[in-house]
């Protein structure tokens, strides 16, 4: 994973000096010949190819580090997948259900499990404390 995002870094800065380099090239007092410009900016572009390569190959390399072979889909094996991904997916779910915790309306929401006992004679529900049913009268 830290090689990955090391070859992204260093791809990201070959590829954004080439607008460095091109930004101070434009106040110098002499003019570069064409044979100087041309090799200057083929050497710019493979710079930039060379930069997007490693950014490419740097967030494949992060991919596969914080997945797996399996969980980043290269290899096609449901169950590798399952078991490979299981920590992420773990670790997602329990920062949801943190998150959903500190929300104090859906703490509200929560409904609370009431228990109803059935009158033996008129079947009518009463609490589960009741000892005479609310209808009819009768020990429940």
């Amino acid at each position: 994973y830290y090689v990955g995002m090391g070859l992204s870094g260093l791809g990201l800065v070959l590829f954004l000096s080439n607008f460095c380099i091109a930004g101070c090239s434009f106040g110098g007092d002499s003019f570069p010949s064409f044979q100087e410009h041309r090799s200057e900016m083929q050497y710019s572009m493979f710079r930039a190819i060379g930069g997007m390569i490693l950014i490419g190959l740097g967030q494949f390399l992060m991919r596969v580090g914080a997945h797996g072979w399996a969980g980043s889909g290269i290899l096609l094996d449901p169950q590798k997948a399952r078991k490979e991904r299981e920590p992420m997916n773990r670790a997602t779910g329990g920062m949801i259900n943190d998150a959903l915790e500190e929300v104090d309306v859906l703490k509200s929401l929560k409904p609370e499990q009431i228990i109803k006992v059935k009158c033996r004679s008129c079947a009518a529900l009463n609490d589960e404390t009741a000892k005479f049913c609310n209808q009819c009268g009768k020990l429940v």
